[in-house]
């Protein structure tokens, strides 16, 4: 799905922005899942589960803060180190840098051809955007809502330890709902893989029974709009995630009808 080389990079920036975060640092996307799943993945087929592209972080912001709270909270802090301390540059919503493909080397200078630039993106992603948020920080973000309950609730979180850092990390139903909500609005077809794969890892390799964690699903997203992101899989798709997990299409397909059971 992804180049070894993307994902070895990936997981090369994770460590290092981790490291030059304040705790604790919500982790959220692919690299959550993976954290998730990697050790049973492993155990099961003898290799590392998928990693991810992109490094997505969340950031909790209350409906009424100030200008001047935003500018001294967590995400204002992260900004400051990622482009400061870490040298990523902004563009839109995202941070990022361009690594060379041949010698794994960050280019800062000169030009270089297209096919040999990979582009490392952090997102920040917030709960809630506050009404002067473009003020405080020139950039519109994304949102996702369900992460309110991650940083409202411990019980819908866990707390690892990575990279000699405290992190959160939403738990297998929770991130799986918001892989949901994101699965039917994906314009890219490696991105919905991506989701479905992550979807199927969530519901298979996290230590509890496919039902139950379908169940706990429904709390934070209703059955319909789970229909409405099971109807955007097509059978194609399931093949192309089956091939991604090694599991047959017919497997992946059942595992995933328990979400709308």
């Amino acid at each position: 799905m992804y180049a070894e080389f993307e994902t070895r990079t990936s997981y090369k920036y994770l460590q290092e922005v981790i490291k030059s975060l304040e705790e604790p640092i919500c982790v959220l996307g692919g690299w959550a899942v993976f954290f998730h799943v990697n050790k049973n993945f492993q155990k099961t087929q003898g290799r590392p589960y998928l990693g991810s592209r992109d490094i997505d972080l969340g950031f909790h912001l209350d409906k009424n803060m100030t200008t001047e709270e935003m500018k001294s909270s967590a995400l204002a802090k992260a900004i400051d180190v990622l482009q400061n301390r870490l040298k990523f540059k902004p563009i839109s919503f995202r941070f990022f840098k361009e690594i060379h493909t041949e010698t794994g080397k960050e280019i800062k200078t000169g030009q270089v051809p297209s096919h040999f630039i990979f582009p490392m993106y952090v997102d920040p992603v917030v709960d809630f955007i506050p009404k002067r948020f473009k003020e405080a920080f020139h950039f519109q973000p994304i949102d996702e809502p369900l992460l309110q309950f991650a940083f409202k609730d411990k019980t819908f979180r866990e707390e690892l330890e990575e990279f000699n850092k405290r992190l959160w990390v939403p738990k297998p139903e929770l991130l799986a709902a918001t892989k949901i909500n994101a699965l039917k609005g994906r314009d890219k077809e490696h991105k919905k893989i991506k989701d479905l794969c992550d979807i199927f890892a969530l519901l298979w390799y996290s230590g509890e029974k496919p039902q139950l964690i379908s169940k706990k699903i429904r709390q934070f997203t209703p059955k319909d709009a789970i229909k409405k992101a099971y109807d955007t899989i097509k059978e194609q798709d399931y093949e192309k995630a089956g091939n991604q997990v090694n599991h047959d299409a017919k497997e992946v397909k059942r595992i995933i009808e328990t979400l709308t059971a």
